[in-house]
């Protein structure tokens, strides 16, 4: 970068995108000399939403990785959870799925992700976030700390832990925030 004079290398491009990108070219919608460049092997893998029989192996994978990177132990799905992840259409595909679990796995404290733990990215789903994006900081906290007492179904120890505060905390922090 910068320099005047050509430099040789050598480089594998690997490039993904959801578009048919040889139907792009016909249109005149994508450089075709480009194309023919870069398309020395195309591979064509289908959405994850279409291979629902590997979500679970792919999800196992993730979670490894992931126990791996955050220093955590064995981490398994519940049923319930495995169940949740076969019936959601996954939009963002592999990506999104590590997404979630990643997700699970930083908010929860336990070895077993349980359906409660996942958090879809699905936009239908007006459930999971607040609906006022006017919320003040200690507003949200508040918000989110009563979901997770909700969640778990009123036990304060158990909220507390999720949470990773003092048990005392997410009580008067719960109670005495407006």
């Amino acid at each position: 970068m910068g320099e005047v004079r050509d430099r040789r290398v050598d480089i594998r491009l690997i490039a993904a995108t959801h578009q048919d990108v040889a139907r792009l070219v016909k249109e005149n919608k994508f450089r075709s000399d480009l194309y023919f460049r870069i398309s020395t092997i195309p591979l064509v893998v289908p959405s994850l939403r279409d291979r629902v029989e590997d979500i679970l192996g792919l999800a196992r994978l993730l979670l490894r990785n992931l126990a791996a990177d955050l220093g955590r132990g064995h981490l398994d799905l519940s049923p319930d959870a495995e169940r949740d992840l076969q019936a959601y259409s996954w939009p963002g595909n592999i990506r999104e799925l590590r997404n979630v679990l990643e997700r699970a796995v930083l908010l929860g404290d336990q070895n077993l992700l349980d359906a409660k733990h996942l958090r879809f990215d699905d936009h239908s789903r007006s459930d999971w976030w607040p609906q006022n994006s006017n919320l003040t900081l200690q507003e949200l906290e508040r918000w989110y700390i009563e979901r997770v007492l909700e969640e778990e179904q009123g036990r304060v120890d158990k909220a507390a832990g999720r949470l990773g505060i003092p048990e005392a905390h997410s009580i008067k922090r719960s109670r005495n925030t407006p």
